[in-house]
């Protein structure tokens, strides 16, 4: 199962990448929040586990209200439509992961019109008779690192282009 820390280093990732040159602290950090945000049913929320909050229905409604909430100021005008969709593409990557793993009942991502269930054909994730440690291990390698990783190298090559002196031509 991919713990929230993974899934808010893959909403890093995300917006580091889908951002314009420099990535913007603001938005990588409320990507990460919004790629978090789905296990909020986790705790005590009147709703399943895994249904309604990791559904495209969520996602598009979560990420109008992220983007409503978090990027209201004249100087993100602009922008609004593309900050809305890395909210959005944040909030789908959790169902995603979540959808990897192979311990639960799946994911139900066309709830409210469906409870229908879903889980990847490949499911690196989670041995139900594994370990809790080995499990970790398991999502550090498939999901944290990468993640990680990928967002390490977008700050810096993306980062990059505003911090190369301008040629005059």
């Amino acid at each position: 199962m991919p713990t929230p820390v993974s899934h808010a280093a893959v909403g890093f990732a995300i917006a580091a990448w889908t951002q314009r040159r420099p990535p913007t602290r603001q938005v990588c950090l409320v990507a990460a929040a919004c790629a978090a945000l789905p296990d909020i049913d986790y705790f005590g929320w009147p709703v399943a586990h895994r249904a309604i909050t990791h559904s495209l229905a969520f996602a598009v409604v979560g990420a109008a209200a992220a983007t409503f909430i978090f990027f209201r100021g004249p100087q993100w005008a602009r922008q609004r439509t593309r900050l809305a969709l890395v909210s959005g593409l944040a909030l789908l990557s959790h169902g995603c992961l979540d959808a990897l793993s192979t311990y639960s009942l799946g994911i139900e991502f066309f709830a409210p019109f469906s409870q229908r269930r879903f889980r990847f054909p490949w499911t690196p994730l989670g041995d139900p008779n594994g370990t809790l440690a080995g499990q970790l291990v398991q999502e550090a390698i498939v999901v944290l690192l990468p993640a990680v990783v990928l967002a390490w190298l977008a700050l810096k090559v993306r980062g990059r282009a505003t911090s190369a002196p301008a040629t005059s031509g």
